[in-house]
């Protein structure tokens, strides 16, 4: 039902038949028992749930003998309604999108994605008891307890750098955006560390962002041999430094030359809290813009104010992990590049 509520109104071409669920309380009106399949003419059925798809998927076809092939997930309807929405647009990167989506199914990157052939063979440190991979010639750590999956029988990981091919929408390094010898580097929203990780030999100095406290003790392990001109900082970044949040300003020293920010939706606060940082210097900014739908106008507006001159990435993403996706049915820009 929360998906339905989202949506405003369905295209032309979908029919709503109803709506199942196993809970008996629940029937009536629109929601009844799937023992109904049976007795209903229908295209597809839609499992909303991403947590219990295969779940109810199996289910659906062994008890209720439905074909695997009218089984599908929210995603199918997703693209159906952007679809119709964006068929007639003239914007030629959406057009694109649309073409590629006619024998493809929807992806957050659609025909920018890599094709995943590059894998990382974990293997594991016993006295760390980590997890690891061998990336630009280092270790890079895991948390101990990190799903991999498994190809051929060996847990790997799959084409780390997939989502920085030089046609994805989500690229930080980019024409004058990129990191140059000796210059001071922060990394919002550090994860695994492959960003910066790329770099570490080139930067001065790196301040590393990451307030998931998973993360901190495998970054403590693959920064180890560089802890001399590695700042970690394990709290959020905010506008205002206050309990577990801090600001740009406050943990940088001075001197910032590259800032790349992917931080859930809290981009601008954080911008705001770097103001002083971004006023001093001509700092080259990789900053993302997809986890909201007006997060790349707020942005650009920030840094400009700052003195900056603000472009976005091309391409086109579809964040579909955004709870309100099916009534905002929107392209987002990936990333705000700006410098002075």
């Amino acid at each position: 039902m929360e998906l339905l509520n989202q949506i405003k109104r369905f295209p032309e071409n979908v029919e709503l038949l109803g709506i199942l669920d196993d809970d008996s309380s629940k029937w009536g009106g629109y929601i009844g028992s799937p023992q109904i399949l049976q007795a209903v003419k229908f295209d597809k059925i839609i499992i909303p749930s991403e947590v219990r798809f295969n779940e109810i998927k199996d289910n659906l076809m062994y008890w209720h003998h439905i074909d695997e092939e009218k089984i599908e997930n929210k995603l199918y309807l997703l693209k159906i309604m952007m679809v119709e929405k964006y068929k007639d647009s003239a914007d030629v990167e959406i057009q694109e999108i649309l073409k590629y989506w006619e024998n493809n199914g929807i992806s957050v990157f659609n025909q920018y994605v890599s094709k995943g052939k590059e894998k990382h063979i974990v293997q594991w440190d016993c006295i760390e008891n980590m997890p690891y991979i061998i990336f630009e010639d280092k270790r890079m750590y895991f948390p101990y307890d990190h799903r991999f999956p498994v190809v051929d029988g060996q847990k790997v990981v799959m084409d780390i750098l997939g989502e920085q091919q030089s046609t994805s929408p989500h690229l930080y390094i980019k024409d004058d955006i990129g990191v140059e010898q000796g210059d001071v580097v922060a990394d919002a929203g550090v994860c695994e560390g492959n960003f910066s990780l790329r770099y570490v030999e080139k930067a001065s100095k790196l301040y590393l962002f990451e307030c998931n406290w998973r993360w901190i003790k495998p970054l403590q392990k693959t920064f180890e041999k560089f802890r001399d001109k590695v700042v970690l900082c394990n709290k959020f970044l905010g506008r205002y430094e206050k309990g577990e949040y801090t600001t740009l300003d406050s943990v940088i020293d001075g001197r910032l030359d590259f800032l790349k920010m992917d931080i859930e939706g809290a981009e601008e606060e954080a911008l705001l809290g770097g103001e002083n940082t971004l006023l001093d210097n001509n700092v080259k900014c990789a900053i993302c813009s997809y986890h909201k739908p007006e997060a790349e106008m707020a942005i650009k507006d920030i840094l400009q104010k700052y003195g900056y001159n603000a472009n976005s990435s091309n391409g086109y993403m579809v964040f579909y992990w955004d709870k309100n996706i099916y009534s905002t049915l929107d392209f987002r820009r990936g990333i705000v590049y700006a410098r002075k």
